[in-house]
């Protein structure tokens, strides 16, 4: 399976490529099947009769001059001559063919039977499957004909006739093969189809699966929250359909998040003034106990209001994506943890360039390292990168989450009384903001309880 082409233009093209080799290879073993048996027919006949021709004259020439006769008439494959005896021995056996190969000499030398015409052939003449014939023609154009040497002298077919004075009129077919160069001409035809079908084929389909490789980008654009892309409706009628569906999804996404993420931000906006205005007449209640408890519920509405208003605002910005050093950018968080006075163990590595919004990135990082710090005392850093990602795994030494709320913690205000501090943290933004970065990124982030005791958060970006 390691053969065959992931792409879709590789597998078409491979599947359309073999299904002509085979068609023409069905086409030839057709083709020379037939040719060969009317090839064959036509050639015993014309054979027959040159056989029959030259024995005649022998027949008919002085007995002093046949044998000269004979000798000037013999060609490069057959050689006559006339002798006492009849050509080969009697323990030799004739095939069907042989038999008819008789009978159509006994009917061009006009005689009423076979009788004393014998034609004996041997193996090599005898016809042999067509697909070891194609095998040796191939065999032959590979390697080259036979050297003389290792060319088999014995005849391929001798035929013995008697002469009216009693003496024999031999015949020897030469058995020395000269390659199969008939399969030349049908095999470069074969080659040069297949060629210039590969050319039109690959030109074709490339031209049809360019619109799937836009799309595949694209989306994969789109799904990393990166600035949608307009596709030009091209190729196939199905795929302008699909071109011109995925620009009104992305555009009516596009618009979707746009309104909530404005909406959201303006309500926060427009909290932010009542919220101003109780909190000034809250300082005149006289009750000082009561003041205090509303003034700290007018803060912690405040301090929610700005922070979904910077998140929406995060959420809004349009930051390019561009290639940063993931290592050097999480060294940086680290560091500026580290002159705060906070435990942070870093294990730095090879530098690991990845394709980002980088000031979201390090936001979402410095998210999961401030919750690490803060509630874990101290936070093990490390990067690992595969073939297809980068892994950061941020390691503490906390009281970690209850297993039931490890996915829960990641929606907005979401907060744990006890092992999370009320007072030391947030309004529970930081790892909704953590999760939505990272998923525009395409990645994942996931929270887990160590075995050792504490949490680790880990965040795979792909590259």
């Amino acid at each position: 399976m390691r053969l065959v082409p992931k792409s879709l233009a590789g597998q078409l093209v491979s599947l359309l490529l073999a299904a002509l080799v085979v068609s023409q290879i069905l086409t030839m073993v057709m083709f020379f099947g037939e040719r060969d048996e009317a090839v064959r027919d036509a050639w015993r006949a014309e054979f027959a009769q040159r056989i029959a021709s030259v024995a005649r004259l022998a027949d008919e020439a002085p007995p002093q001059l046949a044998e000269q006769f004979v000798a000037a008439a013999k060609s490069r494959k057959l050689t006559y001559s006339v002798g006492a005896a009849p050509a080969g021995d009697e323990t030799m056996t004739t095939t069907e063919d042989d038999r008819e190969l008789e009978i159509l000499l006994a009917a061009a030398l006009e005689r009423d039977s076979i009788q004393g015409i014998r034609v004996v052939s041997s193996d090599e003449l005898r016809k042999p499957p067509l697909p070891e014939r194609l095998y040796d023609a191939v065999v032959d154009l590979v390697q080259g004909p036979p050297k003389p040497k290792e060319v088999d002298k014995a005849p391929a077919m001798l035929i013995a006739i008697p002469l009216s004075d009693g003496h024999w009129f031999n015949v020897e077919l030469d058995g020395r093969s000269h390659g199969s160069r008939w399969a030349l001409v049908p095999l470069a035809s074969t080659l040069l189809t297949a060629l210039a079908t590969l050319i039109v084929v690959a030109w074709t389909v490339r031209r049809i699966t360019r619109p799937l490789r836009n799309l595949a980008e694209a989306t994969e654009g789109l799904g990393r929250g990166e600035a949608p892309v307009t596709l030009r409706p091209e190729g196939p009628e199905e795929l302008r359909k699909v071109a011109l569906a995925f620009n009104a999804m992305s555009e009516r996404l596009t618009r979707f998040v746009k309104d909530r993420t404005r909406m959201l931000a303006a309500i926060s906006h427009d909290l932010r003034t009542p919220i101003t205005a109780m909190r000034v007449r809250a300082e005149f209640i006289d009750d000082e106990e009561t003041r205090d408890h509303i003034i700290q519920t007018l803060d912690d509405m405040k301090n929610m209001t700005e922070a979904t208003l910077s998140f929406a605002r995060d959420e809004a910005s349009t930051e390019e994506t561009r290639v940063v050093d993931l290592s050097a950018l999480v060294g940086s968080l680290v560091s500026d943890l580290e002159d705060l006075g906070h435990e942070v163990r870093f294990e730095d590595g090879e530098a690991m360039p990845v394709a980002c919004r980088s000031a979201s990135i390090k936001r979402a990082i410095a998210n999961l390292l401030g919750n690490a710090v803060r509630y874990g005392a101290r936070a093990h850093v490390r990067l690992a990168k595969t073939d297809h990602a980068v892994t950061v795994t941020i390691d503490d030494v906390g009281p970690g989450i209850p297993e039931e709320r490890l996915t829960e913690v990641f929606e907005p205000f979401t907060r744990l009384e006890g092992s999370r501090s009320r007072e030391t943290g947030g309004v529970g933004l930081g790892l909704a903001i953590a999760r939505s970065i990272v998923l525009a990124h395409g990645g994942e982030i996931t929270l887990e309880n160590r075995e050792q005791g504490g949490l680790r958060a880990r965040v795979v970006l792909p590259l």
